[in-house]
């Protein structure tokens, strides 16, 4: 009886399939940092640097509920033609002047008057600004790539975004960015522009043609530079109209020109005008029989806000607000006034006449849907950008 139980114990260690038994070995203890080292771990968790912000006029601040645009990330101001964008993305590089930070101006658009931004408190004497138009874009990079082409396209900003970046890593450009741009949609793309003689230009090449040159720029090179252990910090603004897509389904849908790569790269986004039509006022001043438009009124709003910041995650839904030669002023009566008295020479001298504030008169005139209005505002009285 003994001998068969002795034949059951044994039998009851034999493993199935006769796989050996193997002595367990205890396991290591396991340390995370050990092993973020192991795989190179100085390029893992780098914290960011505290969160700043190029700060834009009073008046917008109150009206948007943030300080301005977020310095190291890639912002956005979009909206309708003649609703206010340009005059944010001057006010942005005003301040950025003043901080320190060297802001690079494109001007695709030839938009950006160098009076208009004086008016702003921009420093023209000080040289601390870089200013860049098409032809620097198409001599400096689309000609390398092309001898014969007379246009600048998409991929000669991107790569002239990339050559100062370039010339900020060796030290030969010591100083924080600004790429202030007017604006998205302006250029077209090399395939386009190619094509054009032949059978036009076409906007979804165009909006393949951004997000590929875009790419590493607004997902890496940017918010990377936000890292400490970066030495510069770097920030991307930029213009970009839309329009509305009555066809998109249910309600319809903001549209951007030249695509949709920057809305989905841009962390905070500022929206100017309505949603299905620019919503628009003209502001007038009246004296003495005279008018002059010195100012548009239009909606505002944050459209996007992903910034890691305090005010990370909340769209404001903003004010209406008033853009004018000088800036960004509030809407009511009590800032238009304030605005006319701090101002008065500048109404003095387009209006004419010895002018007191009370003298001069305001309404507003509903702008029309394909009514154009010179940014310059003054222009219906003189030649306000040449004086």
């Amino acid at each position: 009886m003994a001998k068969k139980e002795n034949i059951e114990e044994k039998n009851s260690v034999i493993p199935e399939n006769n796989v050996k038994l193997r002595k367990l070995i205890p396991k290591k203890e396991f340390s995370l940092n050990d092993f973020k080292k192991k795989i190179g771990g100085e390029d893992i968790d780098i914290p960011n640097k505290p969160f700043e912000w190029i700060k834009l006029s009073i008046a917008l601040q109150k009206a948007i509920g943030i300080p301005g645009i977020a310095k190291g990330y890639v912002n956005l101001l979009r909206g309708f033609s003649n609703t206010g964008k340009s005059t944010a993305l001057c006010e942005s590089v005003v301040s950025a002047q003043k901080m320190g930070i060297l802001p690079i101006i494109i001007d695709t658009e030839n938009n950006l008057g160098k009076n208009r931004l004086k008016l702003m408190g921009f420093d023209w004497d000080n040289d601390f600004f870089i200013m860049i138009d098409n032809e620097f874009l198409l001599n400096h990079f689309g000609k390398k790539q092309n001898p014969k082409r007379n246009d600048a396209a998409i991929e000669d900003l991107a790569k002239c975004i990339h050559y100062f970046l370039d010339l900020q890593e060796t030290g030969e450009l010591p100083y924080e960015l600004l790429f202030a741009i007017d604006s998205v949609g302006t250029l077209d793309c090399i395939k386009s522009i190619d094509a054009a003689i032949k059978d036009g230009g076409n906007n979804m090449w165009n909006a393949q043609a951004f997000a590929q040159a875009f790419r590493s720029l607004t997902n890496f090179r940017i918010p990377n530079s936000k890292k400490i252990n970066k030495i510069y910090t770097n920030t991307f603004v930029a213009v970009q109209k839309v329009w509305f897509d009555s066809m998109s389904g249910g309600q319809g849908s903001i549209r951007h020109f030249g695509g949709e790569a920057l809305f989905s790269a841009a962390r905070l986004i500022i929206h100017w005008g309505g949603i299905k039509a620019h919503g628009t006022s003209k502001v007038v001043a009246t004296s003495k029989g005279r008018e002059l438009t010195f100012g548009i009124k239009a909606p505002t709003c944050v459209a996007k806000n992903h910034l890691d910041s305090e005010l990370g995650g909340i769209a404001f839904n903003g004010e209406d607000i008033i853009s004018t030669p000088h800036g960004f002023i509030g809407a009511s009566k009590e800032d238009i006034d304030a605005y006319k008295k701090e101002h008065l020479q500048f109404f003095r001298d387009l209006l004419g006449g010895d002018l007191d504030a009370e003298d001069i008169g305001t309404r507003y005139d509903e702008i029309k849907e394909d009514e154009k209005i010179s940014y310059e505002f003054a222009s219906d009285i003189k030649d306000f950008e040449n004086n």
